[in-house]
Parts: C-alpha cells; structure tokens; sequence
C-alpha cells in the first residue's frame, strides 16, 4: 500500500499535535505578505483536510493567529463520501465522480457532496461502509477515500 508523501508546512502551536485533523480552505490576506507563505499557505491545497503526522518544533511568529506556528510534517487525511454502489469495493482505485443530488433537505448532503473530496481526481477506498442510500435512482455507499498518490 503506496501512502502519501508528507508535506513539511507550519500549523498553529495548539494544533501542532499528532493526530490533529484540520481543513485549509486556503491562505487568507495576510498570508501573501508572509516571508514564510512558500512554506505555509501556499504548500497546501484549498479545501483539503489534512492531518499532523509529526511535529518538528522550530516555532514561527505568524501575523495571522497573532502568536506562534511550528513546524510540522502532515498528510492529507482520509475523508468519507457516497460513490455508486458497483465501484464500492475495498482497496479499488476509482475516478471520483460526485453524485447529483437535487434535494438539498436531504439528511446525506454534508458527506454526499462533500468539497473534500475532488471531482475527477483517483482515490483508494479504505472502506466500505454497510450504510447505502437511494438518490435519484442511483444505489449510492458510504466509504472511507484516500487520495491515491500519482504514479
């Protein structure tokens, strides 16, 4: 099983513990005017969960949180969504394709159309999940997602 390649970044010195899942949803104002934005913001991708691996220690003044950031080794996290029911089988690579979903008072819209999982990019199923669900005529299941790493 090939695993993502850690991305050495900076993360707030309270979440800079091991285990700690956060979701950048991308660099803010200040961030551009940061001498250290290559290594910070700008490493990692917009809307993407990701989770500390290991902590480095080597502490930074950060203008955006108005303290300290350290630095950190992270990896995109695992993330959970709805696929069709006939690709949902473990350790399968797939083409992520969202379903559609018209409903928007449905109970599964938060994880069935989830921004952390990206359109048209592979992912290995960590898990298949007993949960399904009908939508729009389509047997949808639940499943863990790991991006799988480009070869």
């Amino acid at each position: 099983m090939m695993e993502l390649k850690p991305i050495t970044t900076l993360v707030g010195e309270l979440q800079a513990k091991p285990g700690f899942r956060f979701v950048f949803e991308g660099p803010a104002e200040v961030c551009y005017k940061c001498k250290l934005k290559e290594v910070c913001a700008l490493k990692l991708e917009p809307h993407t969960i990701y989770m500390v691996v290991e902590v480095l220690g080597k502490k930074h003044r950060c203008m955006l949180r108005e303290g300290w950031v350290v630095v950190a080794r992270v990896v995109e996290a695992d993330v959970e969504a709805y696929i069709d029911a006939k690709l949902a089988v473990p350790d399968a690579i797939i083409t992520y394709k969202r379903p559609t979903c018209k409903n928007s008072k449905c109970k599964h819209l938060e994880i069935c159309q989830t921004p952390y999982v990206k359109e048209g990019v592979k992912y290995r199923i960590l898990e298949v999940y007993e949960e399904k669900v009908l939508c729009n005529g389509r047997r949808l299941v639940k499943v863990k997602l790991i991006r799988a790493p480009l070869t």
